[in-house]
């Protein structure tokens, strides 16, 4: 079985500025992995790469489940949060939910809507609600439970423990470990590496364009002598 991504020496650059350069990682379904970096490290650039929103030089390669990433059957199988997506403040959150399902052409039900707002502690009876009166966590937790709903393969989701509060941070990361399959690879990145921590097998630490480590959370700790995974994290992008 081909790796869910595989990438492979990945450059980019903003005009004259480098963000990334030649990259090359792998993951394997399955995975929870997280991928750490100060703001400007390039996160959300690779993503943006990753799904085929912006398109590195010729002699970079993309592949998500063995296909190039510019094949859009792949894509198909991937749901997507962005760091920060806009909604429409007049319609409702069950009315957002429709729409995404609609455009995955998938159908949804009331019933399993609810359970999985739940989860997410969000109360299924706000899904009536206009946007309009959520705050930031409400959209935020909308969006995950507009990811999930969707069951796909693989989840990429930029900064998704933003705006949540702790209780919400909490049900996240259980609903992520009481949920986990062979079937199901997540992708995500944070600055909030405790969590990772607590949820992730695999962690990468991108900073000034480069991949300064990829590996267990636990080889993380041991590679670079320390007891947390935001000391390790300082002491590699200080090393």
């Amino acid at each position: 079985m081909p790796p869910v991504i595989s990438i492979h020496n990945l450059s980019y650059s903003f005009g004259q500025v480098e963000v990334l350069n030649s990259l090359a990682f792998q993951l394997d379904q399955g995975r929870y992995f997280a991928i750490a970096g100060v703001n400007g490290a390039g996160k959300s650039t690779l993503i943006k790469l990753m799904l085929d929103l912006i398109r590195p030089p010729e002699e970079s390669s993309i592949e998500l489940f063995g296909k190039s990433n510019r094949d859009p059957k792949c894509r198909m199988q991937i749901s997507y949060l962005p760091e920060k997506f806009d909604l429409k403040k007049l319609v409702s959150g069950w009315q957002y939910l429709q729409f995404v399902a609609s455009v995955y052409g998938v159908s949804i039900d009331r019933e399993s809507i609810a359970e999985l707002s739940s989860q997410f502690d969000f109360g299924p009876d706000r899904l009536q609600s206009r946007v309009s009166e959520y705050s930031k966590g409400m959209i935020q937790k909308l969006g995950l439970i507009s990811c999930f709903m969707l069951d796909r393969k693989l989840l990429i989701l930029d900064e998704p423990l933003s705006g949540l509060d702790p209780k919400a941070r909490y049900h996240f990361k259980e609903y992520l470990k009481n949920t986990k399959t062979d079937d199901r690879t997540l992708f995500y990145s944070t600055h909030m590496l405790s969590d990772a921590e607590e949820i992730c097998d695999q962690f990468g630490i991108l900073h000034d364009g480069e991949i300064r480590f990829i590996g267990t959370p636990a080889s993380c700790l041991e590679q670079y002598q320390a007891d947390t995974l935001e000391k390790a994290y300082m002491n590699c992008i200080s090393g």
